[in-house]
């Protein structure tokens, strides 16, 4: 919801993504005198750029591994302790 908005936007209706019908950006007060066309330029190129969730995708591999690693690690270290803690309580 956007409330009290006194900026220039730009709508960009072809996002070239089949999630995404439209895009709503938002034109910041020192780049609002340039030329309409300019700014619907800059819109479609930083649009193209977004490339839609890719950065989502790998973070959440880079979390899944990061978990995994950190399992096999506390793994690894209540297994060492364990041994150990048993072998001292045998002697």
């Amino acid at each position: 919801m956007i409330k009290g908005v006194n900026r220039q936007m730009i709508e960009v209706l072809e996002t070239g993504s089949p999630y995404f019908e439209r895009a709503l950006l938002v034109v910041r007060p020192g780049c609002a005198d340039l030329q309409d066309s300019r700014l619907h330029e800059e819109a479609q190129k930083l649009l193209k750029s977004a490339g839609g969730y890719t950065g989502l995708r790998h973070m959440r591999r880079y979390r899944r591994i990061r978990m995994a690693l950190f399992a096999l690690g506390t793994g690894t270290a209540g297994l060492f302790l364990g041994y150990w803690l048993h072998v001292l309580a045998g002697v």
